[in-house]
């Protein structure tokens, strides 16, 4: 049995060719971009099952504080590296902090901080800070494992015999 769609499982766009296609449970998907592949190999059960696609989005609210204050340029180059990743929503940087709302279904903290830093924006290093930021990274992967998981079994029924 297998499946061949020409929309991305993670975010619901078109697939491009160039993008690498991937077999899960004797069943082939397509994705949109690089980031849907990854996210999709993250927790390939979220994206694959029924429960899946019927989901709507997941908004996180995140504030990111930065070892440095913005100066106009960099500003720029985050608000528009940010806002061109799929799942981010808003972007509002200031001073020292960069608040993003992203969909944690196509998106996590933890890969909008690897753009940050790809675009030459440090973060607080702080052990506070730090400690937060690794809180956010795992609670972001229990709630997508959770989310991927099969539902458990029911017990409202009274054993065989009583």
């Amino acid at each position: 049995m297998s499946m061949v769609s020409d929309i991305c499982p993670v975010c619901g766009m078109g697939t491009m060719s160039e993008v690498p296609t991937v077999e899960y449970h004797k069943m082939f998907f397509h994705f949109c971009s690089e980031q849907c592949l990854k996210t999709f190999l993250d927790h390939p059960g979220l994206y694959s099952s029924k429960v899946g696609r019927k989901r709507s989005k997941i908004l996180k609210r995140r504030t990111m504080t930065l070892a440095e204050p913005l100066d106009d340029e960099i500003r720029e180059l985050i608000t528009s590296s940010l806002l061109q990743m799929m799942g981010v929503e808003e972007v509002i940087a200031e001073e020292r902090r960069v608040g993003v709302t992203y969909d944690l279904l196509q998106i996590t903290e933890e890969q909008i901080e690897k753009t940050l830093a790809e675009v030459g924006a440090r973060l607080g290093g702080s052990w506070l800070e730090r400690l937060r930021r690794s809180w956010v990274h795992d609670s972001e992967e229990i709630e997508l494992d959770n989310l991927a998981a099969p539902p458990a079994p029911r017990r409202n029924r009274p054993p065989p015999g009583v």
